[in-house]
């Protein structure tokens, strides 16, 4: 029986294609305690929170990462690609991390989901634009 559906990829071919990439940071950071990043997220200023809510006290929103998720944040350079900073990761965490390639992988996705980081297919320069 010949099916006109596109094959969809198994999860391990989708988890070898984002290795392949360099994700680079989009949001502004701090270190907050113990060296863990706090992301700051700006509030959306679309006409209807303008006119209908009031100015947030903070003009930022906070994601407070966990020790894992601020190691690999602070590799979203640009410079290093998914498998490099898995491999990192295993070394520093060792079994706290495992699978360690498929937790950043879904790391990743969420953060690209949500505008935090851009994705490259090569090593970043201000003259490659990233993947949409």
């Amino acid at each position: 029986m010949i099916s006109w559906q596109k094959k969809r990829p198994q999860r391990q071919e989708i988890i070898t294609q984002w290795l392949e990439l360099y994700p680079r940071q989009r949001m502004e950071y701090t270190q907050g305690d113990g060296g863990r990043i706090v992301l700051l997220i700006p509030h959306s200023r679309n006409w209807f929170t303008r006119k209908f809510l009031p100015t947030p006290k903070n003009p930022a929103q906070r994601i407070h990462l966990d020790e894992i998720g601020s190691f690999v944040w602070l590799h979203f350079d640009g410079k290093h690609t998914l498998e490099k900073i898995s491999r990192m990761a295993e070394e520093r965490f060792a079994e706290k991390v495992q699978p360690a390639q498929e937790r950043i992988v879904l790391f990743t996705q969420q953060m690209y989901k949500q505008k935090f980081i851009t994705m490259h297919a090569r090593q970043f320069n201000e003259s490659i634009p990233p993947i949409k």
